[in-house]
């Protein structure tokens, strides 16, 4: 059964199978543990799925070289289709509020509603803590439980 884990794009997925595929190497040198070749499917997927957490992990100890291409969003694109990085993606949503943000205050939400809005915008602020756009999140998270006086 295929694993529910959703990277971030193909360059973290052929990061995390490469460094799943040489710890298979290592430790079946003087062991008795497979190969990586020998592995099923399902085995490698697991494996590269693991490789995946400590690849995040390890970037956000700030183990790995910095000069890499900064984290992309997991659902916005631009244009061509892509992930956008995350800070760009703070950028643009910044300046779509000051452009659009001072027309007219709608009532959408009731309190349990934007109870849950806030909580989903602290998740993200907490999974990305010294990102721009969790920063942003948790802003934004701030504006909402003021306005809603929650």
């Amino acid at each position: 059964m295929p694993i529910a884990f959703h990277y971030a794009d193909d360059t973290e997925r052929g990061h995390a199978e490469k460094l799943a595929a040489t710890r298979h190497r290592l430790l079946n040198e003087g062991t008795s543990h497979p190969a990586w070749e020998e592995l099923t499917d399902g085995e490698r997927e697991r494996a590269a799925t693991e490789a995946a957490w400590y690849l995040r992990a390890g970037r956000r100890a700030g183990l790995y070289d910095r000069n890499v291409a900064p984290p992309v969003t997991s659902m916005a694109r631009g244009a061509d289709g892509r992930p956008i990085s995350r800070d760009d993606h703070e950028a643009q949503l910044r300046a779509w509020i000051e452009k659009n943000g001072t027309g007219e205050r709608l009532a959408l939400l009731d309190r349990a509603e934007l109870s849950v809005v806030t909580a989903l915008l602290n998740e993200l602020c907490g999974a990305l803590p010294k990102e721009r756009l969790g920063q942003f999140a948790r802003e934004m998270a701030v504006k909402l439980n003021d306005r809603g006086g929650v």
